[in-house]
């Protein structure tokens, strides 16, 4: 929880909260910004920081009250009381220099963020210029304290009620044209710093906008906070939040801005709705408020749910095997002498000594077999490849017979076995403390095997939750969310520290976790969330999603649920997915549950070729969804207003195998065009640049990507260790959390060896044995 230090009131709607956030006062900068969360339904809002004071540990932020979050923020909050989740800070510091004569230009709310950017430039030695506007003289604040750091203050009101009448673009354009400037900062409302871009445009003068678009998560991860800028894709998060605003596409921002506004109105309806009762039940007492004319005839139905129907449900899929049903499919497992289903696990369960603990009715020694190797039964037998990886080596295959259904078996053990703490040794001392950068599967995987070896461990991860992509981008009905709580539970339990809207690379850099803060090693499992795109006309309409921006509104912040809950979603009548992978799957089939008639995949291959598992592929199909394989999409088309219309694609054939085996495919002269209102691309994920770019001499690939040892996950950097789909790219959950384990060994040898003999030998790390739990119930 984050405490209200001091709250100040400057009009109705106005008002500042100075926050107690020590961790992002110490690194605040000019032009940075946080995200916001109030509670668990609230959602995660951009707030411009608009001071910061190091010593009191605190960051001010100023709000102006016009929506559902920001008037609750006016409302419901005062000084000593705290809320959720506070993360930062976010984006890239404005760069301070002495330049000469700088224009600083804040409108409305923009105001206030002005303050820390005219303030340094006026330290680092520039003339400053500070034109500020308000609708009316009541709505002014901070005049004093701007006009300290200002050779020359010019307040206008739209009113004219106070200074100058007019806009501030009016007042910029008279500045340039008087004497002139070398640079220009504007931060307001969008249609505001356009207008300062384009009075700034005939005089030359490079003009600075702070573009707060739309974000959900604001690490870089969604993409819904894109930018074109120069030609050039960009994300406001992590590339900005300050623009030349000459070079920003303002048409196609005016455009995402209006994506939500029918579901906002909806929403303040809804809450002016549920005010209106309160007033008239509760104040005025009324009871009879209706007249039957005004009544529904019959009851409502009660909904009934069945097979064909669970495409309206985010329950869960798959029911999972009874103990009747798990017990005889153990029964088909032979129990082989030189069992070769281990090695098709990528973190070696041993497969027949777990399923010998369930014949013999042993669930505790079934849960611990497989708790050697993997802390997430649960997880990995619902969301895991099984039937590529450990099924796949079953003897029983050559047998011509099916597999035995190790992942079902293995779901069924961590859901009916009784839930038990982790077993550590004892130890006299600890062997190190251990940071980890992210809480998806490689990080949690190899905080569970640090724990083992008797370290402590502390993962950060940017979001309000733990889980990283188990919780954001795997729908429930494949992983309840109560199967992760329960399985983050039991490291917590164990010892394992875990510290939310911590940004590394933002928040704290890897040189201060592994100096000031003295951790002897680090291991980044941030995840590879940065979205992909086609670079195909219309895709910045505002319905046009990546398949992280849409499940994230979902399985994150509860977009189903809204308004009862506050990020919202739209999809409308009819949907495309573009791509045909597991997330691609995932995506149609929460379409399908958000309401959709008509739900479509794109592929540009044959079904063959498409990577989704062939469960997931026949779930969709079941549910409803059509399937359009051996078509590229060329174009979304747009309406006069911007918005989605429809899809254009290109007709396909498969080619010849490319690089990886895969038969290209070959464009043919015939075209065809889907009609729909939400275009959702699932392409894969590119790099998440923060780590990277915020360590110095870290090596990286071509692509962006961690540079790490495939045998001990060591990077370049002495201590540093890296995994999972930073280093790989977008990969598989048992993918990841291999890397996670063989960091772990890994990083308990580096630290056995007292830090020396870097980077870290396979040799010394294969040589390190990971204590186990308990003896075995069973003999092997």
């Amino acid at each position: 929880m984050v405490r209200i230090v001091r709250r100040e009131q400057f009009s109705e709607q106005t008002f500042l909260w100075e926050v107690a956030a020590p961790d992002v006062a110490q690194a605040a900068q000019p032009g940075h910004f946080v995200m916001l969360r109030l509670d668990d339904d609230g959602e995660r809002i951009p707030l411009t920081v608009a001071d910061f004071d190091r010593e009191r540990g605190t960051i001010s932020i100023v709000v102006q009250a016009l929506g559902k979050t920001t008037r609750q923020m006016r409302d419901g909050f005062r000084a000593g009381d705290e809320f959720a989740d506070f993360a930062g800070p976010l984006g890239l510091a404005q760069h301070i220099e002495r330049v000469g004569h700088v224009v600083l230009v804040g409108g409305g709310l923009g105001v206030a963020p002005i303050f820390p950017q005219l303030r340094a430039f006026k330290e680092a030695g520039n003339r400053t210029t500070c034109i500020v506007g308000f609708r009316s003289a009541d709505l002014v604040f901070w005049a004093d304290k701007l006009a300290q750091f200002s050779d020359e203050l010019i307040l206008c009101t739209d009113d004219g009620s106070l200074g100058r009448p007019g806009y501030v673009d009016a007042a910029l354009r008279a500045v340039l044209a008087g004497g002139g400037a070398d640079l220009v900062v504007a931060i307001g409302p969008m249609p505001m710093m356009h207008a300062c871009a384009e009075a700034s445009r005939p005089f030359g003068v490079r003009t600075m906008v702070s573009l707060n678009t739309i974000m959900v998560d604001g690490t870089g991860m969604c993409g819904s906070c894109r930018v074109t800028v120069g030609g050039e894709v960009k994300f406001a998060c992590v590339d900005g939040p300050d623009f030349d605003g000459h070079a920003v596409d303002f048409k196609e921002l005016h455009a995402r801005q209006k994506r939500f506004q029918r579901q906002e109105a909806q929403a303040n309806q809804d809450h002016a709705h549920v005010c209106s009762l309160e007033e008239l039940l509760v104040v005025q007492g009324k009871r009879t408020y209706k007249k039957y004319s005004a009544l529904e005839r019959t009851q409502v139905k009660m909904p009934e749910r069945d097979a064909a129907e669970r495409a309206c449900s985010f329950d869960e899929v798959n029911l999972g095997y009874g103990h009747a049903e798990a017990l005889r499919e153990a029964e088909r497992c032979i129990q082989c002498a030189k069992p070769t289903c281990i090695e098709g696990c990528p973190v070696r369960i041993d497969i027949p000594r777990f399923i010998r603990h369930l014949l013999l009715r042993d669930m505790e020694g079934a849960v611990d077999a497989i708790h050697e190797s993997s802390p997430f039964p649960s997880v990995c037998g619902r969301v895991c490849p099984q039937e590529s990886q450990c099924e796949a080596q079953c003897v029983l295959v050559k047998a011509k017979m099916e597999p035995v259904a190790i992942g079902r078996l293995e779901r069924f053990v961590g859901d009916h076995a009784r839930p038990r703490p982790m077993q550590l040794p004892a130890r006299e001392r600890r062997l190190g403390r251990v940071a980890i950068v992210g809480s998806g599967p490689g990080g949690l995987a190899a905080a569970a095997d640090l724990l083992k070896f008797g370290c402590d461990v502390t993962v950060f991860e940017a979001l309000h939750v733990v889980g990283g992509v188990l919780r954001y981008g795997i729908p429930s009905f494949r992983l309840p969310r109560d199967i992760i709580e329960r399985e983050v539970r039991r490291l917590q339990d164990a010892g394992a520290r875990f510290e939310t809207n911590k940004v590394i690379g933002k928040t704290f850099t890897i040189e201060q976790l592994t100096g000031a803060m003295g951790f002897d090693a680090v291991f980044v499992a941030a995840g590879a969330g940065a979205p992909a795109f086609l670079g195909i006309p219309g895709e910045f309409a505002g319905q046009v999603y990546s398949a992280n921006e849409f499940l994230t509104r979902v399985n994150l912040m509860g977009g189903d649920r809204f308004p009862y809950r506050d990020t919202p979603i739209s999809v409308g009548q009819r949907v495309i997915v573009i791509g045909a992978g597991n997330t691609a799957m995932d995506c149609l089939r929460v379409a399908r549950r958000l309401g959709a008639a008509q739900v479509r995949c794109v592929y540009r291959r044959s079904e063959a070729e498409a990577p989704a598992r062939v469960e997931e592929l026949r779930h969709a199909r079941e549910e409803g969804i059509d399937f359009s394989f051996l078509h590229g999409p060329v174009e979304v088309l747009l309406d006069q207003e911007g918005d989605v219309r429809g899809l254009r694609a290109q007709k396909m054939a498969l080619g010849d195998p490319d690089g990886r085996g895969r038969r290209a495919p070959v464009p043919l002269d015939q075209f065809v065009e889907w009609p729909c209102e939400t275009v959702i691309y699932a392409l894969g994920t590119r790099a998440n640049p923060i780590v990277g770019q915020a360590t110095r001499g870290l090596a990286l690939d071509r692509r962006g990507y961690i540079v790490a040892d495939e045998a001990t996950q060591s990077t370049n950097l002495p201590g540093v260790f890296a995994g999972g789909d930073i280093v790989t790219g977008g990969a598989t959950v048992i993918l990841a959390m291999a890397a996670g384990r063989r960091a772990a060994r890994a990083i308990a040898a580096w630290l056995q060896q007292g830090r020396t003999g870097w980077p870290v030998a396979a040799a010394a790390a294969d040589a390190v044995a990971l204590p186990a739990a308990r003896p075995a119930a069973v003999p092997t």
